[in-house]
């Protein structure tokens, strides 16, 4: 397997509205794309990396050419302008990049998950330099299927992803971290069974160099999702798991972030008693004490996927069906420290919207990375925001 890089030959139409210090952008042709996540780089810009089909109907037109689901990458500086764009795949097959860090020499690592009609899905780790080159790339796993779902810089220079590996042993999807080098070589690869089958959702490092790991787990033989807490050592060595005291139904913890106090923020959605879908917000200490839970949304599906600090607290960012101004619109909600809501603000149009991605702006505000309907090209289009610190468009 080899990643490929392409100039996108199909101009990408941008529409830009810069209004004070707020602004939307859209990027896209007439097939699916969305955004998955955005990086603020040194420079001011962003690098918006996202998703979009090739073929439409998964067909094999060539298993060295592009197609299925591929990674995109677009890179603009401070002044919104576009600097490169680029289209980065192994073939026909699902290729993803979910996460993503600015090096100290001013490149890029990107982790995902790559497939192959020889390997299958493999956790895919690579690194551009500033102009969207690959300088390296790695395709690492099991003997079986792995997905990676999140991917963070470690205090040593590696890296460590985040996902689960398929049918372990014929038990379905297992917990899994795999430690990488600087170069994205591995250096351990550790699944987690005994909690039951489950999926890890997203990693972070304290400053021992321990990991903590959130995701969920389905446990016996229930049809429940439960959230589950994981702490490992520097070698992924679990210290100890916990599964989340919470009713039974399905939840799904997405992301998660240490707040001042020291305690963690898990944010994701879950299934209300009418059946559909509320965002769900669970703290928890690093030691693994469960603290409180809430749950925010109305009488139809509130999804959240990302969630960052605040000054009042910390914003969660999603999409909505129970209000806005069309099918699904984003959501952005702000809660304090005590738990209660701050203010909540909906962006959207008449079609289909959502926020997939969350971080903090510089100067203030945050940038939004998600979908849109509404507007762009047409189908879905990859769309960017940013924000002021009330989540409005001026």
């Amino acid at each position: 397997m080899r990643t490929g890089f392409l100039l996108v030959l199909l101009a990408l139409l941008t529409n830009t509205f810069v209004i004070s210090d707020t602004w939307e952008r859209t990027y896209g042709t007439d097939l699916p794309e969305q955004s998955l996540f955005s990086l603020v780089t040194k420079d001011g810009g962003l690098l918006t990396c996202g998703m979009f089909i090739i073929d439409v109907s998964y067909s094999i037109v060539s298993s060295e050419g592009p197609g299925g689901l591929d990674c995109m990458l677009v890179r603009t500086n401070a002044n919104n302008e576009i600097l490169w764009q680029g289209d980065y795949f192994s073939g026909p097959w699902p290729d993803l990049v979910v996460a993503g860090v600015e090096t100290d020499d001013g490149c890029f690592v990107l982790a995902g998950t790559t497939t192959t009609m020889e390997e299958g899905q493999q956790n895919w780790i690579f690194k551009i330099d500033d102009e969207g080159e690959i300088v390296w790339d790695q395709a690492l796993g099991t003997d079986y299927d792995d997905w990676t779902y999140d991917m963070i810089k470690t205090i040593d220079g590696g890296y460590i992803l985040a996902g689960y590996v398929d049918s372990l042993n014929g038990n379905g999807t297992v917990i899994s971290l795999l430690k990488t080098d600087s170069q994205g070589n591995e250096l351990w690869n550790q699944q987690y069974p005994a909690a039951g089958m489950g999926m890890a959702e997203a990693v972070i490092e304290i400053d021992n160099g321990d990991f903590l790991v959130t995701g969920y787990v389905e446990t016996g033989e229930s049809d429940n999702a439960f959230p589950f807490f994981l702490r490992t050592d520097s070698g992924g060595n679990e210290i100890w798991m916990e599964t989340i005291d919470v009713q039974p139904g399905y939840y799904y913890p997405l992301d998660m972030i240490m707040m001042n106090s020291g305690n963690i923020i898990i944010a994701g959605y879950c299934e209300s008693t009418n059946g559909d879908y509320d965002f769900w917000v669970g703290e928890v200490t690093t030691d693994g004490e469960f603290i409180s839970q809430s749950t925010f949304g109305g009488e139809m599906d509130d999804m959240a996927f990302s969630v960052t600090p605040c000054s009042r607290g910390f914003v969660i960012a999603g999409s909505t069906a129970s209000e806005g101004a069309g099918r699904n619109d984003i959501w952005l909600l702000c809660i304090d420290d005590s738990g209660e809501e701050v203010w909540s603000v909906t962006h959207g149009g008449v079609g289909n919207e959502g926020a997939e991605h969350i971080l903090p702006a510089p100067g203030g505000g945050f940038i939004i990375s998600g979908y849109t309907s509404s507007w762009g090209a047409g189908n879905t289009d990859i769309w960017v925001l940013k924000v002021d610190e009330e989540g409005q468009m001026d």
